[in-house]
């Protein structure tokens, strides 16, 4: 087993993997490891699996007598092994092409660089603001489709640019603004409403109809801006609440992206008692407040009628605890609101950036804006407050 983690070393990409890799290879469990080192097991167990996945698709896996490894930039596609007579690999064929799947975990390292620096649970532990806070109110963060890595040129669309500065700007200066008015709140929820991303892979396309997108740069760099504004945006509302939750919606933009940032989110955070990062694998994603249900959708291929039936069969439970009911959803990028009876209301909300040169051409648009609601534990909605992008430019 020494000799196979041995052999791993070659597939590590920070110090870090290198002194985990190498410590298991000296004979040490995951368990010792993370007492030697200050870290969670799982954190050992993460970084682990991060060098063993990359050495599996590089050709490296002795326990499947893979051993022939492929370049850089080359994974394998596939391998056939022969055996002689009595079971022993006698001769094996690799078979290596460029790698899409190599491009793809780079980013993922990259995103990695910028928010976790590859350790889980990076994030210290920070002090309570100081001050009582109202227990029965959360101020929910009502963040729109923001599609950062999206490029505007306003000679073009008419508005204003846009680009992956401007999109970390914008949403924290909002954030920040709205911090300041629900701080008396003692849960703050961040909610993003799908599409925080403009594209979901490196080939700068949608996900479901392959539409080309206009991006500003590559892949990587707007991944690395989701970490940091990720870190800064939430780092803001510990300031100011005792407790955060997190929120990350499954767009149609970035269905397969938001899945890995909730995730990398999670594992950031871990040892931050004061955050809570939710599930994201399901399109519907609820949060119950006192006697508030929020369900939040993307919006996307779905109308209100539809959204209310599945909300009240997919959730009797909750909708039974429940007096005050809201779905809140993106989509569409303009404000409205549809009161279904007593029984629910449904609400787009407005986003940041302008419209794309597509939407442009067609005559899309809506006012720019950024919204926090609070809500009562007991009594549902109690207020809300709006920073236009007037305010924030």
């Amino acid at each position: 087993m020494s000799s196979y983690y041995e052999g791993l070393k070659t597939y590590c990409n920070t110090d870090r993997q290198v002194q985990v890799i190498s410590m298991r290879a000296s004979g040490m469990t995951t368990k010792e490891i993370s007492m030697a080192l200050g870290v969670t097991e799982r954190t050992i167990q993460n970084i682990t699996k991060l060098v063993v996945d990359r050495a599996k698709i590089r050709g490296y896996a002795p326990e499947h007598d893979m051993i022939h490894a492929v370049p850089d930039q080359y994974y394998v596609k596939g391998v056939s092994s022969y055996y002689n007579k009595d079971g022993e690999l006698s001769g094996q064929w690799v078979k290596s092409s460029l790698s899409a799947e190599e491009a793809r975990l780079k980013a993922f390292e990259i995103f990695k660089t910028g928010l976790m620096e590859d350790v889980a649970g990076k994030a210290k532990p920070t002090k309570k603001p100081k001050g009582k806070k109202d227990e029965n109110k959360a101020a929910f963060y009502i963040c729109g489709d923001h599609h950062l890595g999206l490029k505007v040129w306003s000679p073009e669309t008419g508005d204003d640019s846009y680009d992956i500065d401007i999109a970390k700007s914008l949403l924290f200066s909002a954030v920040d603004k709205l911090a300041e008015m629900s701080s008396h709140c003692s849960v703050g929820v961040f909610v993003n409403l799908g599409d925080f991303m403009h594209a979901n892979n490196l080939k700068n396309q949608t996900q479901s109809q392959n539409h080309a997108v206009d991006v500003d740069s590559r892949m990587g760099k707007a991944i690395q801006a989701v970490g940091e504004l990720y870190k800064r945006v939430v780092s803001r509302m510990l300031e100011v609440h005792d407790e955060i939750v997190i929120i990350n919606v499954r767009g149609n933009h970035d269905p397969d992206a938001s899945l890995w940032l909730n995730e990398m989110i999670k594992l950031y955070y871990e040892n931050e008692p004061r955050v809570t990062v939710m599930e994201n694998y399901n399109k519907f994603m609820w949060y119950e407040w006192g006697e508030n249900l929020v369900v939040l959708h993307h919006g996307d291929k779905i109308n209100p009628q539809r959204l209310l039936e599945n909300i009240s069969g997919l959730l009797y439970k909750q909708w039974g605890r429940c007096r005050h009911r809201v779905c809140w959803t993106g989509h569409i990028h303009h404000k409205q609101a549809l009161e279904l009876g007593r029984s629910m209301t449904v609400e787009s909300w407005n986003v940041l950036p302008p419209a794309d040169s597509y939407h442009a051409e067609l005559g899309y648009g809506a006012s720019r804006s950024m919204s926090c609601v609070i809500l009562d534990k007991h009594f549902g909605e109690h207020s809300r407050f709006k920073i236009g992008i007037d305010q924030i430019r």
